[in-house]
């Protein structure tokens, strides 16, 4: 399971399942959040993704959402100094693209909306949309305590 841990320069954490050996690191954000910047890193390298967020209230209940969506996965623009580093990433085949956008989804919710989703008041208020699914910690095992 994914947590948020510091780094060894301190300035911004990152989100790691230290038993898989995956962490997710924050890179660049677009204007107020609107598209991020993620790299998804395992052993046999990185896995470059931009994101755009979207927020919304869920009519029935009230209760806000941040919701993230995938514009690119396995590759990210470079241009910031911060994603200068990025290799496009190719995949054998759908499935192991989708085995690995599973495992960014679960630490893009861990992430939350900033290094917080494993404080949010509920489990739904980070959601992430893969494959026209919408997911939430839940999904993945992970328990809020209740505030």
């Amino acid at each position: 399971m994914f947590r948020v841990e510091k780094t060894e320069d301190s300035l911004v954490p990152r989100v790691a399942d230290a038993d898989a050996g995956v962490y997710l690191e924050w890179l660049v954000t677009g204007s107020r959040y609107t598209t991020e910047v993620f790299e998804l890193v395992n052993a046999s390298g990185g896995i470059p993704f931009t994101t755009s967020r979207e927020y919304g209230v869920d009519p029935e209940t009230g209760r806000k959402s941040t919701l993230f969506k995938f514009i690119s996965f396995g590759s990210a623009p470079r241009a910031q100094s911060r994603a200068e580093h990025l290799v496009n990433r190719t995949f054998k085949d759908d499935d192991e693209r989708r085995y690995w956008m599973r495992i960014a989804t679960e630490a893009l919710l861990v992430f939350g909306t900033s290094f917080n989703g494993l404080e949010a008041p509920y489990s739904g208020f980070t959601r992430v949309e893969m494959n026209g699914r919408s997911y939430t910690l839940g999904d993945f095992g992970y328990t809020l305590d209740p505030k």
